[in-house]
């Protein structure tokens, strides 16, 4: 019984340590990247087909392919208490969401000034169309997102500089974990605007546009 107590008292303690803290402003950055976009002309249809994360379409000419990331970087907020502890939280965050690049793969039978290599180029920048303009069209949710996940955080006690850096980690493992659910539905969204392009309907106009194919 005298156990259960102190646990009870050690684990009241630690979650109320971080009210000794005091609540920390943080500024907030976000830089939306559209991506490089990097064409490719050395692969065969099969051998660009493994970046597919999938089977390709028997009727696939090209291929896009870009995975949308999240990266942090920022400013640590620190100040020690009376007491001796220390206050970690942030001081300012900057949030950069987007592509590093992306790839547009082009099956390399296909001369680079035959009509065959034009139009798949065109068909394919439809595919980076839509997923640059995501960035731009879901601008408003990503902000309110990270707005909110930003005003959740608050700065927690720390004993020592190892567990601070340790609580710097923490605090963007949450801020990420609660972007995660947007992130996922954007690429969903993104998906299902590129499944629409990718018709056998709209192969069969993109190959009627050259004699031979």
């Amino acid at each position: 019984m005298k156990k259960l107590l102190l646990l009870v008292v050690c684990c009241f303690w630690a979650q109320n340590a971080n009210a000794l803290c005091d609540n920390h402003p943080i500024k907030m950055n976000i830089e939306l990247e559209p991506g490089e976009v990097v064409y490719h002309h050395d692969l065969s249809r099969k051998e660009f087909a493994r970046f597919a994360g999938g089977s390709l379409s028997p009727n696939t000419l090209g291929l896009t392919v870009a995975k949308s990331q999240l990266r942090m970087s920022g400013k640590p907020y620190l100040t020690q208490e009376r007491n001796g502890q220390l206050c970690v939280g942030l001081d300012e965050v900057n949030f950069y969401i987007g592509y590093d690049k992306i790839d547009v793969y082009i099956d390399k039978k296909y001369k680079k000034n035959s009509c065959n290599y034009r139009v798949i180029k065109e068909h394919e920048n439809y595919h980076v169309g839509v997923f640059q303009q995501a960035m731009t069209f879901f601008r408003p949710d990503i902000e309110r997102e990270l707005k909110e996940a930003v005003a959740d955080i608050r700065p927690e006690s720390a004993y020592s500089s190892e567990r601070a850096e340790q609580i710097m980690n923490k605090l963007f493992a949450r801020i990420r974990k609660r972007m995660q659910p947007l992130l996922d539905h954007i690429d969903k969204k993104i998906a299902e605007k590129n499944n629409a392009i990718d018709t056998p309907e709209s192969y069969r106009k993109t190959t009627a546009r050259c004699p031979k194919w």
